[in-house]
């Protein structure tokens, strides 16, 4: 029997064999007692915990970048088997025989995801998502980004590169002084509405440690569709755009720029408009780095800046 064919025989048991039991607030049943040797990972954080914790050896597919990669971890992603742009198929997955599937996201064990967490249980194949894919009103990000690397680094053998992570997330943070007020709209995509950052999650958060506030702190949720008139409104002092592969900085820029309704913006007659990788955005390894950016932004902007 092939290993497609082995693959497609354990994926219809598995549909069979019902639901496992969630353990913790993710749907996360528990971890596997010793390191796993053959990882599936999908979204951009959760490989890059895994590149920087060095186990690139035990990944066999990886995928769903969102944008470019860190320098000095391109060189381990290049190295995985299996690369994919968005979720592979359920019998790819089971295919690839994973001892875990790690998402970053719930999303990646939703409806039109890898598959459904059941079916993987059912083959005895461990599912889990990182803790800051699933965050809930009130949830600390940089403290529940430092317990997912910790997590990592506990489960692959790696508490000591994990420790170190954490440690530059933490130096990174020093760099957010308060200073001025500033109001920053957060631009992540969008024309006809945009969509922004709302009043919870990381970028609200390192805001408010640099002095900065976003203008849609009073929105629920990480992430939130809005109005132009409201951004209008409230007319913010920067515009941080939120950069990705599938939808670029400078395209964004030049949308707003385009729009003769948008022209009256101050951060656009002033120019003040900036950009973060997506990837800083989420809590992560890249949290520390982050918090560096945009104390530069901040500081950019101040008075004598």
């Amino acid at each position: 029997m092939t290993r497609l064919a082995a693959a497609l025989l354990l994926l219809c048991l598995g549909v069979m064999a019902g639901p496992a039991g969630a353990a913790d607030g993710c749907g996360n049943p528990p971890l596997p007692d010793s390191p796993p040797e053959r990882v599936v990972v999908v979204h951009q954080h959760a490989i890059e915990i895994l590149l920087a914790l060095g186990v690139t050896d035990r990944i066999v597919a990886a995928g769903y970048l969102d944008d470019a990669l860190p320098p000095d971890l391109q060189t381990g992603f290049d190295r995985i088997p299996v690369k994919f742009d968005r979720y592979l198929a359920t019998e790819a997955v089971v295919g690839l025989l994973p001892d875990l599937v790690l998402g970053g996201f719930a999303a990646a064990f939703g409806i039109g995801g890898l598959g459904p967490r059941e079916t993987f249980a059912g083959l005895g194949m461990p599912t889990h998502v990182l803790a800051s894919g699933c965050m809930t009103a009130g949830d600390d990000p940089v403290a529940t980004a430092i317990a997912d690397i910790r997590q990592m680094g506990a489960l692959f053998d790696r508490r000591q590169r994990a420790e170190a992570l954490v440690a530059e997330i933490e130096a990174g943070l020093e760099a957010l002084t308060p200073g001025p007020a500033v109001t920053v709209f957060i631009y992540d995509g969008g024309e006809k509405t945009p969509y922004t950052v709302g009043r919870d999650g990381l970028l609200p958060l390192l805001l408010a440690r640099g002095g900065a506030r976003n203008v849609f702190d009073d929105t629920p949720g990480r992430w939130a569709t809005v109005s132009w008139e409201a951004v209008l409104a409230r007319d913010p002092d920067l515009i941080l755009l939120v950069d990705t592969a599938a939808d670029p900085a400078p395209l964004k820029e030049r949308r707003l720029r385009a729009d003769p309704a948008l022209a009256g913006l101050r951060a656009l007659e002033t120019g003040q408009v900036v950009t973060l990788a997506f990837s800083e955005t989420v809590a992560g390894i890249r949290t520390g780095l982050a918090a560096r950016h945009l104390a530069r932004i901040l500081a950019a902007i101040r008075p004598g800046g």
